[in-house]
């Protein structure tokens, strides 16, 4: 009598993990079979048959599949996945299933091993059939791109390439429209920096620390100036070329000119009595800047064609970003 109660808790037992581990809806699933255990195991007995039948066999069970449920199901994905979220990509003998793409992809394969033929277009595919909004970046110079543009046909969701070297469409990371107020002039100002200049606000420290700090606010400065004054003209190569053309009594008695603007350059401007001071913010800007300062890149950014909020909900969009 123990070692059938005991091979029958092992062999459910087991049979609610798979199913927890494998199959959709298990709670629903493992309820729906004990029932029809239930039903099955109690026809034709009493009342207080069922009940005992019930306590000893059924409900042991369903407690241990709703331990499972809380268990193996991670947080913040409770329940069934959305279909949009589960991708099928078609292999030579059935298909492969990914459960829920919002944890993650890692595609790993030697250079001609098919990567972006079998996984990355498939994963394009279900992408445009769900209206999945999002940036592309195309590391092989307009393959991806190609793929893509022939997908991505829906007008609910347009589809933009921004490339340096065939130019498709302008794009302005500096538009008033991104630049609500103070903290988002800091923000795509450091942001800028620390990519142009490669390095993060953690590796310096000392002298090279205050100098960032400085050419920081003197970018955010003259962000500010242009959203305000010249909006029109707020555009990276018009900040660029006004830089470039300016001294810096210049630059100075421009910023001035406003309050905020002024405030966010304060470091360079106090600094202007040090001939030295000025020099080396000027020169670490300059250096940040001659990396975009192209006839490509300054066409490339001249105008606000493409919109960046590519995840809003009354405007989606899908970008393309092409080496």
């Amino acid at each position: 009598m123990v070692s059938t109660i005991v091979l029958y808790y092992v062999s459910t037992v087991g049979g609610i993990l798979l199913i927890h581990r494998h199959l959709p809806y298990p709670l629903l699933l493992v309820s729906t079979l004990l029932m029809f255990m239930g039903v099955i195991g109690c026809y034709g007995h009493g009342f207080l048959f069922s009940v005992i039948f019930a306590l000893k066999w059924l409900l042991p069970l369903q407690l241990l599949s709703l331990v499972c449920f809380v268990a193996l199901t991670p947080e913040g994905d409770k329940g069934p996945v959305q279909p949009k979220y589960r991708v099928k990509i078609p292999l030579r003998n059935g298909s492969l299933i990914m459960d829920n793409i919002r944890r993650g992809i890692s595609i790993i394969g030697s250079a001609g091993s098919g990567k972006t033929e079998s996984v990355v277009y498939s994963l394009l595919k279900h992408f445009e059939k769900h209206h999945f909004c999002g940036v592309i970046h195309d590391y092989k110079h307009f393959e991806i791109t190609e793929m893509a543009y022939t997908l991505f046909k829906d007008p609910k969701i347009p589809f933009h390439i921004i490339s340096f070297d065939d130019i498709h469409k302008r794009v302005n990371p500096i538009a008033p429209r991104y630049l609500e107020d103070e903290e988002s002039v800091n923000e795509i100002s450091r942001v800028l920096l620390e990519n142009l200049l490669e390095q993060k606000e953690s590796i310096a420290s000392g002298p090279s620390k205050f100098f960032n700090d400085a050419v920081e606010g003197l970018l955010g400065g003259m962000i500010w100036k242009l959203k305000t004054a010249h909006p029109k003209y707020c555009t990276l190569p018009h900040l660029i070329a006004l830089y470039q053309c300016s001294d810096a009594e210049t630059l100075i008695d421009w910023l001035s000119s406003d309050f905020t603007a002024k405030a966010m350059a304060d470091a360079f401007i106090s600094g202007i009595g040090s001939e030295r001071q000025t020099a080396g913010v000027r020169s670490t800007l300059s250096n940040a800047l001659k990396k975009i300062s192209t006839k490509r890149i300054f066409m490339a950014l001249s105008a606000d064609d493409v919109p960046l909020d590519i995840n809003h909900p009354d405007h989606p969009s899908a970008v393309a970003v092409v080496n």
